[in-house]
């Protein structure tokens, strides 16, 4: 069983969202921060939430895309950050959804955070959680 994630990339030009959906490691420990380690150049970004599904997400994009199970799949459109946020978990149950607005991760929960929060700010906060 997977725990599943959209990530999508913000076009500023006209407010949509381009995502594709990972099956396996969406949450913040596992995609996040293989995103704010590997993806953060708006090149990687593109590239990660452009080709529509991935089975998970390793440092190497290439990687990524040769082991998915389902090759050839199309990006999610959404009209908006507000859509992405509002049908993006219905996308194959989708857990999190990661969004690059052009400078940084930022992620929200199905189950915990509702809103669009930094991933590098989670990251903090739960490492001061554990010490």
């Amino acid at each position: 069983m997977g725990t599943h994630a959209m990530i999508g990339y913000y076009n500023k030009e006209d407010g949509s969202v381009e995502a594709s959906y990972v099956h396996y490691d969406g949450y913040v420990a596992g995609v996040g921060v293989t995103l704010i380690h590997f993806y953060t150049t708006e090149t990687a970004a593109k590239a990660v939430t452009s080709v529509g599904y991935l089975s998970s997400l390793d440092r190497d994009f290439e990687t990524s895309v040769e082991e998915a199970v389902h090759k050839n799949e199309s990006p999610v459109p959404y009209e908006s950050v507000e859509q992405f946020m509002k049908n993006g978990y219905d996308y194959a149950g989708a857990d999190y959804l990661y969004l690059w607005d052009g400078t940084d991760w930022f992620v929200a929960s199905r189950y915990g955070e509702t809103r669009f929060t930094d991933v590098k700010t989670i990251l903090s906060e739960n490492d001061k959680k554990v010490a």
